[in-house]
C-alpha cells in the first residue's frame, strides 16, 4: 500500500540522478539537513533565473569591460562610418 506522500509527489515530481563527486553529500547537509529540499530550490532558482530578463540584462554586467573602446558604438556615428561602410552594388 503506497503512502499517501508517496501518491503526492509521485503525481508532481519526477526523479533525476547525476553523479557528483565524495563528500558533496555531507557538505550539503552541512548547509541543510534536507539535501532534496535544497536541491530543488537551487534547480528552481537556477531555472528561474535562465528564464527571465532580456538578453541586455543578462550581459549588463559585461557593459564597459572593454577599455579604450566607443561608449557607444550603436549611435557613435563616426565609429560606425569606420566599420559600416556601405557597399557599391
Amino acid at each position: 500500500m503506497a503512502y499517501l506522500t508517496e501518491l503526492y509527489y509521485d503525481s508532481i515530481m519526477e526523479t533525476i540522478i547525476f553523479k557528483a563527486p565524495k563528500g558533496t553529500k555531507a557538505k550539503l547537509r552541512e548547509l541543510n539537513g534536507n539535501v532534496s529540499a535544497l536541491l530543488r530550490q537551487e534547480v528552481e532558482r537556477l531555472l528561474h533565473r535562465r528564464s527571465h530578463g532580456s538578453a541586455f540584462g543578462k550581459a549588463e554586467r559585461l557593459c564597459g569591460v572593454i577599455k579604450g573602446g566607443p561608449k557607444n558604438a550603436a549611435t557613435g556615428k563616426a565609429y560606425l562610418k569606420q566599420y559600416a561602410q556601405k557597399s557599391a552594388d
